[in-house]
């Protein structure tokens, strides 16, 4: 009588393991599904991360677009971390920085500050947004719109060009192959300025002093040096189209030259395209200038007419403070003709390679080098520009 009392006790005991088992399985098992829809709800559309925030989706993606609200662009779309955009509201630079996800829309540079100054229990202003543009942001400032209203940036360049080119000439009764050699230093400055949402207005001007070599064989038949002050641009940008789900963004340009040595006036514009295709931004422009010629007896002062230039390019950030670029470009335009002579058509083709660098807060460095592609001349140029931004 005492084995079945024994037996029954065993089986009372299995059974209690196996619910115990039981209970404890569906439990994680819903925690797992919690915790899944969880994680799924924390990835927010641009409208879901709007309407948390309690603004303007607009508003959300410009602030997205400046680097000044973390976000990323997936496929051409916005994507939002609920807990980045908490700490985002909170000033909590830690959790931002944790939370960010390579190459998120967010600022590094400036959030290490903010962590230090949070570390030191110096108080951050609730809401305050990174300040760094990325390195590919500030590449793209000649094909986007970046300038809030009110905000300033100006870039100072210089820049060595070498050009070598061979044309016939008459030498002692016959005809002789010479080399024409230029060498020319050029400093720029440029400001740039935001007027309205999604406009802004630039002026520039630059400095020419170059040196000319022409010869035969070691005979030589002209030499000169020169420095002046070049034609003075200045313009409007604006973007009429934002990037979104299969459609770049479209910026138009409006810009004109105005001499201030004896030189022509000009006038032009373009429109550019510019498409994020992570992890690339790829752009292409097309420009149009007009040159209201006057006849000049000095040659080198005589432009073409009509010019039409076409670049086509595109940018990688390798991270947040360093990207590399590369573009192609076409400068086409036709023959002139002048009292003294023509300029005869000329289609001209060059590479370039540029690298941009950040290197303390609102200066970057971005040195840049272009080869020619075509035609007899031996084309070369190189440099760099220090964009800043107030």
């Amino acid at each position: 009588m005492k084995r079945p009392r024994k037996t029954s006790s065993i089986w009372r005991r299995v059974g209690a393991l196996i619910i115990m088992l039981g209970a404890f399985t569906g439990s994680a098992h819903a925690a797992e599904v919690g915790r899944s829809s969880a994680s799924a709800s924390d990835v927010m559309t641009i409208d879901e991360a709007a309407a948390f925030l309690r603004i303007p989706a607009t508003e959300l993606e410009r602030l997205a677009t400046r680097g000044e609200a973390p976000g990323r662009l997936v496929v051409g779309e916005w994507r939002f971390n609920r807990d980045a955009l908490l700490a985002w509201i909170n000033g909590d630079w830690k959790r931002i920085r944790f939370l960010a996800a390579p190459g998120a829309q967010t600022n590094p540079g400036t959030a290490e500050n903010q962590v230090a100054a949070a570390s030191e229990d110096d108080p951050v202003a609730i809401g305050e947004a990174p300040e760094k543009r990325t390195a590919e942001e500030v590449f793209l400032r000649s094909q986007k719109v970046l300038l809030a209203p009110g905000e300033v940036t100006a870039d100072l360049g210089i820049f060595f060009s070498r050009s070598d080119n061979l044309f016939l000439v008459a030498d002692g009764g016959s005809v002789a192959l010479a080399t024409f050699e230029r060498r020319a230093f050029t400093s720029t400055l440029q400001a740039r300025v935001g007027i309205f949402d999604e406009t802004e207005a630039f002026v520039g001007a630059n400095y020419f002093r170059e040196t000319s070599h022409t010869f035969v064989g070691a005979q030589t038949i002209s030499r000169s040096a020169r420095g002046r002050l070049g034609d003075v641009r200045l313009g409007v940008r604006r973007t009429l189209l934002k990037e979104g789900p299969g459609r770049p963004n479209l910026i138009a340009t409006l810009f004109a030259a105005i001499p201030t040595d004896r030189a022509s006036y000009a006038i032009g514009g373009g429109f550019t395209l510019v498409k994020s295709l992570d992890p690339v931004v790829l752009y292409a422009d097309a420009s149009y200038l007009r040159t209201f010629n006057q006849d000049f007896t000095e040659v080198t002062r005589l432009m073409p007419t009509d010019r039409l230039t076409l670049n086509l390019g595109y940018a990688l950030a390798l991270n947040d403070s360093l990207s590399i670029s590369a573009s192609v470009s076409g400068a086409f335009s036709g023959r002139t003709r002048f009292a003294i002579g023509d300029l005869r058509r000329q289609d001209a083709y060059s590479l370039s390679f540029g690298l941009t660098s950040w290197l303390t807060k609102g200066l970057y460095l971005e040195p840049t080098v272009g080869i020619g592609l075509n035609g007899p001349a031996h084309n070369f140029t190189f440099g760099f520009t220090v964009p800043y931004t107030f």
